[in-house]
């Protein structure tokens, strides 16, 4: 019978014939023992004498994938290729093979090792190269992706600094008057689209000027700070507060009326008359503020109007004697 895979052997009267052929051949049964052999497997069998199974000729990476391949064969009458490495001796280097298996009708089996041939020294020496390129490379990257991950948290702190100086008021902050009048358009244009009230507080330091005059600037500077401080601590989370310009604060409170809005507008008062300031260690002083009180008409009332409103109560409490609290009225 002809092997279906190889020219190079037949099977006659149960005596396996087998040509010259570098590949290692040879009928075996399913358990591996050798029956005969090709002239090249005997050279290797006679570096390992007195085996008589394939097993201790193959790395032990291999066995198992050699016996897989063994019952392949019986279950498919034939299977392959499978890459199996074999030893010269227990120290020697592996050397791969293609190997093919066919089964004969008294299930013994033919085996086919193909030399894999390895890579010659050329080949070699350009896979070094290109593998040495590849992880200079890497190296390249990585070092490119480290300052470019470096540049963007500097970039981002940057971003978030610009930010902060474009919304937070510098001296006491808290929002500037940009931020807070985005704030105000937001809780105004709410209130129309539900229904629900917005009024908003537009606070004056009195007597300001007179701060700054008496005691100096830095004072001035300490005085808005401390409104400021006491204004954040008293106002609910949802309100919205913010620096509106020089010695003015608006204040926005969503979901409140003119009436709600006047009580807290004289918690502040009072909490900002109580409040005491030193000078040189020797000179104590207070300071008291006026409030303009304003509530959202959805009818009429426009963001402008609205601040508008408030600003009119307030310039009516520093004409009636400052330190009080005025709600617009139409």
């Amino acid at each position: 019978m002809m092997s279906q895979f190889s020219p190079y052997l037949v099977i006659h009267a149960g005596k396996l014939l087998i040509e010259r052929s570098e590949s290692l051949i040879a009928l075996i049964t399913k358990q591996g023992e050798l029956i005969e052999w090709s002239e090249s497997l005997g050279q290797v069998l006679a570096r390992r004498p007195g085996i008589d199974n394939l097993l201790p000729l193959l790395d032990p990476s291999s066995r198992t994938r050699f016996l897989t391949l063994l019952q392949d064969a019986i279950s498919a009458q034939r299977a392959g290729p499978v890459t199996l490495n074999f030893t010269d001796s227990p120290i020697s280097i592996p050397q791969s093979y293609r190997c093919y298996a066919d089964c004969t009708p008294d299930t013994q089996i033919i085996l086919l090792a193909e030399p894999i041939p390895p890579l010659d020294q050329r080949a070699v020496e350009e896979y070094m190269q290109v593998t040495s390129e590849l992880s200079n490379t890497t190296r390249t990257l990585q070092k490119v992706r480290y300052h470019l991950e470096q540049k963007q948290q500097l970039l981002e702190g940057a971003l978030a600094q610009i930010e902060k100086i474009a919304n937070i008021d510098y001296l006491t902050q808290i929002p500037n008057r940009r931020n807070v009048l985005l704030k105000l358009d937001e809780e105004v244009r709410r209130s129309l689209r539900y229904g629900s009230p917005v009024a908003i507080l537009l606070i004056d330091i009195d007597f300001f000027k007179h701060i700054n005059d008496c005691y100096g600037h830095q004072m001035g500077d300490e005085v808005l700070q401390a409104c400021a401080n006491i204004f954040q601590r008293s106002i609910r989370a949802s309100d919205h507060l913010g620096r509106y310009g020089g010695e003015e604060f608006l204040i926005v409170l969503p979901m409140c009326t003119k009436e709600s809005a006047a009580d807290m507008a004289e918690r502040l008062r009072f909490r900002v008359a109580e409040n005491l300031f030193t000078v040189a260690e020797t000179t104590k002083f207070s300071i008291t503020i006026s409030v303009g009180v304003s509530e959202l008409n959805p009818q009429q009332d426009t963001l402008e109007l609205l601040i508008a409103h408030a600003d009119h109560a307030l310039y009516t409490a520093k004409n009636a004697g400052r330190n009080q609290v005025q709600v617009w009225r139409p």
